[in-house]
C-alpha cells in the first residue's frame, strides 16, 4: 500500500501531466487560429498616387471595379433653425469609385448618397489620397485637413468637420492585384520581328 506521500506525488505528477497536456493543445489551438487569421483577407491598406494608380495608367473603369475604404470615422454637422444635422461616416465603410480625374478620385459610400472626393498631391512620389472638399468659387479639390476652416460642402451646404478631416482612401489589395494582373504585359520584339 502506497504511504500518504507517496500518494500525493502521484496524484501532483498525475496533474502535472495533464496540464502539460491541456498546455500543448492550448498552444496548438492559439496557433491554428492565429494561420487562419493570416490565411484571410488583408485589411485594406493606403491607396497610393504612384505605385498603385499611375504604373498602371488605371482609369475610371478600372477604379470603379476596386472596393475602397474610409480610414477612419469621418463626423459632420450643420445647424439650420430645426437644430444640428450630422453626417456620419464610420471607418473602414466600404465604397465605390463614382469620378475620377488627374489628381483626384470621388467616392460614393451609399448607394444615392454622397461623392466623397479624395486628393493626392502629384507633386509627392506616393502621395496618399486624403479627404477633400470642394471649394466654392473654384474647380478644383481641397484637403480638408488643410483648410482654416475645416468643413466640408455638400449639395450647397456647408458642414463642419468635427472629426475625421485628415481621413485617407484605404483599398482591397486583394482586388487591386486582381486587377493588376489582367493587364496586357508588352512581350517585346526581336532582331528580324515583323
Amino acid at each position: 500500500m502506497l504511504r500518504t506521500a507517496e500518494l500525493v506525488d502521484a496524484c501532483a505528477g498525475s496533474w502535472i501531466g495533464s496540464m502539460k497536456r491541456r498546455s500543448i493543445r492550448g498552444f496548438l489551438m492559439i496557433a491554428v487560429i492565429f494561420l487562419l487569421a493570416g490565411c484571410s483577407s488583408a485589411r485594406p491598406i493606403p491607396f497610393q498616387n504612384t505605385s498603385h494608380r499611375e504604373i498602371y495608367s488605371l482609369n475610371l473603369g478600372d477604379l470603379e471595379k476596386l472596393q475602397f475604404y474610409i480610414s477612419g470615422d469621418v463626423v459632420a454637422q450643420y445647424q439650420d433653425a430645426t437644430g444640428t444635422k450630422s453626417l456620419l461616416l464610420p471607418g473602414l465603410t466600404p465604397g465605390v469609385a463614382t469620378g475620377a480625374g488627374p489628381n483626384w478620385i470621388k467616392v460614393s459610400f451609399r448607394q444615392g448618397g454622397v461623392d466623397v472626393p479624395f486628393v493626392t498631391d502629384p507633386n509627392q512620389y506616393d502621395g496618399r489620397y486624403w479627404i477633400a472638399t470642394e471649394v466654392e468659387g473654384d474647380k478644383e479639390f481641397k484637403k480638408i485637413s488643410d483648410m482654416p476652416e475645416q468643413s466640408f460642402l455638400y449639395k450647397g451646404v456647408r458642414y463642419k468637420v468635427v472629426s475625421g478631416a485628415d481621413a485617407i482612401l484605404l483599398f482591397d489589395w486583394d482586388g487591386w492585384q486582381r486587377l493588376v494582373e489582367k493587364r496586357k504585359v508588352t512581350e517585346g520584339r526581336r532582331v528580324g520581328d515583323r
